[in-house]
């Protein structure tokens, strides 16, 4: 049985895709946790954690 290649310049995409778009989700959540109150987001946090 062979063993599958592995193409490098394709793993290289997919991880930089990977980083671009958890730095987008990153600025997303930002922009909410700005425009939402305390309240809200801590309870949600509160929720998460627990």
């Amino acid at each position: 049985m062979r063993t599958p290649r592995i193409n490098l310049k394709e793993l290289e995409k997919i991880k930089e895709e990977n980083f671009r778009e958890r730095l987008e989700f990153i600025d997303k959540y930002v922009e909410w946790m700005k425009k939402t109150s305390n309240k809200t987001w801590s309870s949600q946090q509160k929720d998460l954690i627990d």
